[in-house]
Formats: structure tokens, sequence, C-alpha cells
């Protein structure tokens, strides 16, 4: 049966990060929209929440425009949210949402082609009522490639199918609306992914299982040179330590040993030589110190740091 699916887009990351990957972000849902044609749903909609404050309404214009064109089936709606935050976006546009599949979906991530296809035909499934997609961090330089190893995301694999899991990232999501629109994103509290977590665990007490599509693969940006890198891993030490339901130092210890393990067996499938290890150990083990200097700083002093790295 043909449903209806919304897709919102936040325009937040798209001015922290090179508007270039919405670019590529939005060419490819125009790519696969085109591809499945309408006669695949009962409607599509865009809807984009930005704030004019940060972004006017004429770039993102520009920006749909030169990357999707003109899609007559596809409704787009550009919604202006001053003063909202990235979590007070996705819910305030899925409230204004009309579709039955509503798929939260990053300004600056990069979906491959066929993504659509493959996130929406999950929900023919009565049992899913959310699908994540395979989450991989963009990996080019040798930095790059030890987050993609010690970091929150999965590497890339070639698997396929539907399988339940335990957490989800709500930068390329989709959900039954009736689920998002009683399970709101919880509204940030001055870290950058700790709402992501508390909504995983809401889900989980309201006994809503969740699925993962992992053919269905999204590329979410690196931290680019030495003081992203810095930034991000500082902001994780300061997430760790508001937000972790583990004690700190266990959390963290528990990071290292996971890092440790994904950099001894799956350096190759990150493109990393043998002879580059060392390197990425101390690569590795810089971003562990700046992580636990994070925590450090946000026991000194929670207040500062809650309002600081809100990357």
């Amino acid at each position: 049966m043909k449903q209806s699916l919304t897709i919102v887009v936040e325009w937040e990351n798209a001015i922290i990060a090179d508007q270039s990957r919405a670019l590529q972000m939005l060419s490819c849902i125009g790519h696969d929209l085109r591809t499945l044609g309408p006669k695949n749903f009962s409607g599509v909609e865009i809807i984009s929440g930005y704030d004019p404050t940060g972004i006017r309404l004429e770039v993102i214009e520009g920006i749909l425009g030169q990357s999707l064109g003109v899609i007559p089936w596809v409704d787009i709606r550009n919604i202006p949210l001053p003063g909202r935050d990235y979590y007070q976006m996705k819910n305030e546009c899925a409230a204004e949402s009309r579709g039955e599949i509503v798929l939260l979906l990053d300004s600056d991530v990069i979906p491959a082609r066929g993504w659509i296809q493959k996130i929406t035909e999950t929900f023919d499934h009565p049992e899913v009522q959310i699908c994540a997609s395979a989450v991989h961090l963009a990996a080019g330089s040798l930095q790059e490639k030890t987050l993609a190893l010690i970091w929150v995301f999965e590497l890339p694999t070639s698997g396929i199918g539907i399988k339940e899991t335990r957490s989800i990232w709500v930068n390329s999501t989709a959900y039954r609306r009736e689920i998002l629109v009683n399970y709101p994103l919880p509204l940030s509290d001055g870290t950058v992914r700790a709402s992501c977590a508390q909504h995983v665990r809401e889900l989980r007490v309201a006994g809503i299982s969740m699925h993962r599509r992992v053919g269905a693969h999204v590329e979410h940006p690196a931290p680019i040179g030495f003081y992203e890198f810095v930034e991000r891993a500082l902001a994780r030490g300061r997430d760790k330590a508001l937000a972790s339901r583990k004690p700190f130092w266990k959390s963290v210890v528990l990071e290292i040993k996971r890092g440790l393990g994904m950099i001894v067996k799956r350096h190759k499938l990150a493109g990393i030589k043998s002879y580059q290890l060392p390197l990425v150990l101390l690569l590795a083990s810089a971003w562990w110190l700046l992580l636990m200097a994070g925590g450090i700083a946000t026991f000194i002093a929670p207040k500062q740091m809650r309002k600081r790295l809100q990357l």
C-alpha cells in the first residue's frame, strides 16, 4: 500500500558545515525521488526548518533550486523558526508534517543513491515503527580514518537487510508519524548528542522497537582540521560528564577499550596501513586526553561548558 512521505531537513548544520554538503544531500534526494516517481507514494513533501537570523531564505531557495530543480509532485515548504535549536527545528517541522512516514535528515549528511527506497520500503513491515540508517563517517585523511574507528558511528559495511537496534541517530532516521509526534525529541540541555540518547531511553521505556536498514548508507562529515578535532573531543567529554548514565571515568574507559579494539581489528577496513598504526594511536590518544579534559572542565564549570561547544 502506498504511503505519504515527509522529509524534514534542518538548516542549522548547513550553517556550521560547508553548504556544499547540503547541495550534495539534496541532489541525492532529488535523484532518488525522480527514480522512484510519484507512483510509489500517495504524496511527498519536503519541510525545511531554518533560523532566519542564521541563514537567509534566499540562500535556502537557491540551494533547493540548484540541487532539486522542479519536481512537480513534491511539495516544498520552508518554515522560519527563529531562535530554535537543532532538536526544536526537527520537532516543530514534524508537527507540521502531513506524511505517514516522517524522515528526519540533517542538512550536512549525504545519503547513498537508492537510500530513500531502502528506508521507506522498510515500513512495508508492520512491526517497523522507526527505521534508522547505517551512518558512517567521511574518511579521507588519516585523522578522519582514525575518528571513523573511534568516534560514535560505525564503519560502512556491505551488509543488507533489517535488524533491530538499541540506538539511533536522528540525523537520518524515519518514523511513523504518530510515533514521532507522541515521542518528540528531548530538547538540548547544553550537550551535543545527549538528547539522542535520552530519546532512545524514552522509546525503550515505552516499548517501541527500533530497526536499522543495514544497507541504507549515509555519510556524516568528519571533524576537519586541528581546531574542530579539539572542539569535538572536548564536547564529547562534556556530554559524557553531563549525560552519561555510567560514572564518567567508567564511560571513558569503555570508550577507550572499544576504540583500541576497533583500531586493532578493523584498521584495514578503514584504509589504514600497518605502518600508520603508531600515528593512529597517537591521534586516538590525543582525542581521549581531550575528551577527559572536556569532562574535567565540565565538573569544574558546568554552566560555562553547557554554553560552549554547540557544534
